[in-house]
């Protein structure tokens, strides 16, 4: 170690490891110590693996190093979580929910990472804490602020209802579409609608892709959408994906789309209802009592065979995968970084979800963070339920 490197290149250099190796960079010399601290790389390490965070909120007094240490001891935690390191708690009620939303990595109450539950009702209550798009069965997007939820903007978009209504992680893109078969997806610039000009319709594009059924925004490519679809009289599933832009010229703005994948699923396979995106060159759905993963150009990865009977529901983010089952149970799988794709890892397994669920009772919605699992247990007769799990601290 004679020969000392400039701070600059050597910073640069610095910019393609990962955490790991940054830190048994910094125990070289003082040098590469005082260079690997550099709040620059953690921060980019940190928008890398968390783009969905709103770290103006929970960075709070933390260096960059600090948070992404913090977070990722936390999704070890997680990972290694057994079902007896989890205190369980339910909310019942008259809440009527529909839907519900969890943000553990975006709020702080005293100083403390809180998980905080954002829902919205089947009486039309909406709880929440950020700006949303909400989409109504005649066809129309309306954007709201929140906490006051004043109206911004109403576009009618379709004929027929909006099913499906997705922000981009760096809330650049609105994908909406409906199930309708003759419902072409379509996607908006959010500035659009955030400032919509008086006479104008806003900044659109269609996806020429009809029976869309599901689609999910990459979490770490925010530019990029797979789109789940149906096709033909066997109703075949297939996947594409597009990457989008926003091309500026002169004083004209353009929404292009690119399609760099797409495949059909082999017919043999039970159609899924419900997938999810990792880094965006992968896909994971459900089929029967399976949960596969594969590459955006339809190349098997894994198989997953955690649960006896039909998955009923599947969350997917950045970090976390959740299946819940009509048995009753819950399983965990966490995305691991290793090779040239990241691959999912199995991790805890919760059984009889509920202190006394009935026959009429199903898990219509199941989400988590890094310290808590959430899940809404619909009843037939009755209101739904929120149970609850969270990591003793």
């Amino acid at each position: 170690m004679e020969f000392q490197v400039p701070d600059v290149p050597l910073l640069k250099i610095f910019s393609f490891l990962d955490a790991f190796s940054l830190l048994q960079a910094s125990q070289v010399n003082r040098c590469w110590n005082r260079v690997a601290e550099n709040d620059h790389l953690w921060r980019n390490l940190c928008l890398k693996k968390w783009s969905f965070c709103n770290f103006s909120q929970c960075l709070g007094s933390l260096t960059w190093k600090q948070f992404f240490l913090k977070q990722r001891k936390q999704e070890y935690r997680m990972a290694l979580a057994k079902p007896e390191d989890f205190t369980f708690r339910e909310a019942s009620g008259n809440l009527g929910l529909r839907t519900a939303y969890l943000s553990g990595n975006d709020h702080t109450v005293g100083g403390q990472e809180k998980s905080v539950i954002c829902t919205v009702s089947s009486k039309h209550v909406l709880c929440t804490w950020d700006v949303q798009e909400v989409g109504n069965s005649e066809g129309d997007i309306y954007t709201l602020t929140v906490p006051e939820l004043r109206g911004v903007s109403k576009v009618n978009a379709f004929k027929y209802s909006v099913d499906l209504l997705h922000c981009s992680p760096d809330r650049k893109w609105i994908f909406a579409s409906g199930t309708h078969q003759n419902i072409l997806p379509m996607v908006f610039l959010t500035e659009c609608l955030l400032k919509p000009s008086e006479g104008n319709s806003p900044l659109c594009l269609s996806i020429p892709f009809s029976s869309c059924c599901r689609a999910c925004w990459a979490p770490r490519k925010t530019s990029r959408v797979t789109v789940m679809y149906r096709r033909g009289s066997f109703k075949k599933t297939g996947f594409t994906t597009f990457d989008l832009m926003a091309k500026r010229t002169g004083g004209r703005t353009d929404i292009q789309a690119h399609q760099v994948a797409t495949f059909l699923l082999p017919v043999h396979m039970e159609s899924p209802i419900w997938m999810g995106v990792g880094d965006g060159n992968m896909i994971v759905f459900e089929s029967g009592p399976y949960l596969f993963l594969f590459t955006i150009s339809g190349h098997l990865l894994q198989r997953f065979e955690d649960h006896q009977r039909t998955i009923s529901n599947l969350w997917v983010d950045s970090v976390h995968i959740l299946t819940t089952s009509m048995d009753d149970s819950l399983h965990l799988y966490m995305w691991e970084d290793e090779g040239r794709y990241p691959y999912l890892k199995s991790c805890c397994h919760l059984e009889h979800i509920g202190s006394d669920l009935a026959p009429s009772c199903y898990v219509s919605k199941a989400i988590c963070d890094n310290m808590s699992i959430v899940c809404v247990v619909s009843r037939i007769r009755e209101s739904s339920i929120l149970v609850m799990y969270s990591l003793h601290m």
